[in-house]
């Protein structure tokens, strides 16, 4: 009977760490996408900015509040984070030399 109680509570013990396993993987894979490279258009009637990926040249369409798209324009190296398919930040990428000066 202690055997079987045993083996029992091994198997419960290897099936609780494996769910947990699954579960953060799930999470994630929930995370937020992340878009670089340049913007190719804004249209501020739709609260929308096409970005370039400069090196696939892959373009993106990235919808976001009318807020942060203030003060961009289009050729602006930029990196806007997405959550649920939104833009929740939108960052302008400053050049390698820039970054150097700080």
């Amino acid at each position: 009977m202690k055997k079987l109680l045993t083996v029992m509570v091994a198997v419960a013990a290897i099936v609780s760490f494996t769910t947990c396993g699954f579960a953060k993987q799930v999470a994630v894979k929930a995370s937020a996408d992340v878009v670089k490279g340049v913007i190719t258009s804004i249209d501020t009637a739709k609260n929308e900015i096409v970005v370039k990926n400069e090196k696939t040249g892959v373009e993106k369409t990235v919808v976001a509040d009318a807020a942060l798209l203030t003060g961009l324009t289009v050729g602006e190296k930029v990196k806007a984070t997405l959550k649920a398919g939104k833009a929740v930040e939108i960052n302008k990428v400053l050049p390698k030399a820039a970054k150097a000066k700080k």
